[in-house]
């Protein structure tokens, strides 16, 4: 059995699994609620959104002025934010690989002033390059813990996000005899954390990658 730490919608991937037949479970082992905020009255230069949540929760309560530069961690962010009218100045190539998005977003916003909504479990890798007076976080959603118990063994894990793995060991194991991937460096990290180690790693954290990795070394198509 396959288990995938979110909900899968991707129409071609999900026509993978059935082509390869996968018995498979998406399952989210974490759920988000809205933080209570208040729109910036500050100014800034630029906008960085850290996931489609993100940016979710902050377009539902605020606007960007027209002025400000819009930057994503990666495709399916920017694809979110385009579809609710806005154009993208940056976007993150390689999300899955954070230290390399954070330095080139560093030489796209130069000295100016960045605006971070995010959850209040972010890992913060994309200030880690900035000046602390050119960075105003602000938390517009939370992230809780909502473990579920699987009755059947995984022989494969993807695990999506460091909460979704917090979340998944609170009431299940990972044992030496199970293949685990993980959607970036950053998930990677903390499985390591906690004596996991990653059999493979996504650099871009797409569902498309992750279909060639599942084909390449797991669940080949049968001809």
């Amino acid at each position: 059995m396959l288990f995938i730490s979110k909900n899968v919608t991707q129409p071609e991937f999900l026509a993978y699994v059935k082509a390869a037949e996968i018995n498979i479970n998406d399952t989210s082992m974490i759920s988000f609620i809205e933080a209570p905020f208040d729109c910036p009255t500050i100014s800034f230069d630029v906008i960085f959104f850290t996931s489609p949540r993100s940016a979710k929760f902050y377009l539902e309560r605020c606007s960007i002025p027209s002025n400000v530069d819009i930057a994503t961690i990666g495709k399916v962010t920017s694809d979110y934010v385009s579809a609710q009218g806005y154009s993208i100045a940056f976007t993150g190539v390689t999300s899955g690989i954070p230290a390399l998005v954070s330095k080139e977003f560093k030489d796209f916003v130069g000295n100016r002033k960045v605006l971070f909504p995010q959850s209040n479990y972010s890992q913060r890798s994309m200030q880690e390059r900035l000046e602390n007076q050119q960075i105003t976080d602000l938390v517009v959603y939370e992230t809780a813990l909502t473990p579920v118990h699987l009755k059947e063994k995984p022989t494969v894990l993807v695990f999506t996000s460091p909460t979704n793995v917090e979340s998944y060991l609170l009431v299940n194991k990972v044992t030496e005899d199970q293949k685990v991937i993980a959607w970036g460096k950053t998930t990677e990290a903390f499985l390591n954390k906690n004596g996991i180690k990653a059999d493979q790693t996504l650099t871009y954290s797409s569902f498309d990658e992750l279909k060639d990795v599942l084909e390449a070394h797991f669940y080949p198509i049968r001809k």
